[in-house]
């Protein structure tokens, strides 16, 4: 069977759209540590919802629905101090949920464990600053990969 060039211009198409597609798999089905994380609400109620995997990937929740899509991946050196970094900070152990009007937040899941969260933005309430200071290391880190 000769395969004309119209076929193989269409296998092409059809390969490069079904790899480049939105990834709904991950990271739900992702069984590693996750840290998700972003900001919300405000007068536009916009938010920017992003779930760094341990093995570097970095996926954005989509503004219309619930689907992520592959955004980056880190530097391994760099991801490995952030979930490191977490672990030492004993955030897991952190119990504070004040959001506000505007929030932000941090999310860590590991394997089949819950999620655990830490939520903050209300006027007059703040975790402490090192929980302020990693996130937004996290946060101004997906600035420099879009």
């Amino acid at each position: 069977m000769r395969i004309t060039p119209t076929v193989s211009a269409l296998l092409i198409a059809v390969v490069t759209l079904v790899s480049c597609s939105t990834t709904t798999e991950f990271p739900s089905k992702f069984r590693g540590e996750q840290l998700h994380f972003g900001q919300g609400g405000g007068f536009s109620g916009i938010l920017s919802y992003y779930v760094l995997l341990d093995d570097g990937r970095l996926y954005q929740r989509s503004l219309r629905d619930s689907t992520f899509a592959f955004s980056a991946t880190w530097d391994k050196p760099f991801v490995r101090q952030m979930f490191s970094n977490y672990n030492a900070m004993e955030l897991d152990e952190v119990d504070f949920f004040e959001p506000g009007d505007r929030y932000y937040f941090i999310q860590h899941k590991s394997g089949n464990n819950p999620f655990h969260s830490i939520t903050w933005g209300k006027p007059g309430t703040a975790p402490d600053q090192h929980i302020v200071s990693f996130y937004n290391i996290l946060y101004k880190s997906t600035k420099s990969t879009l």
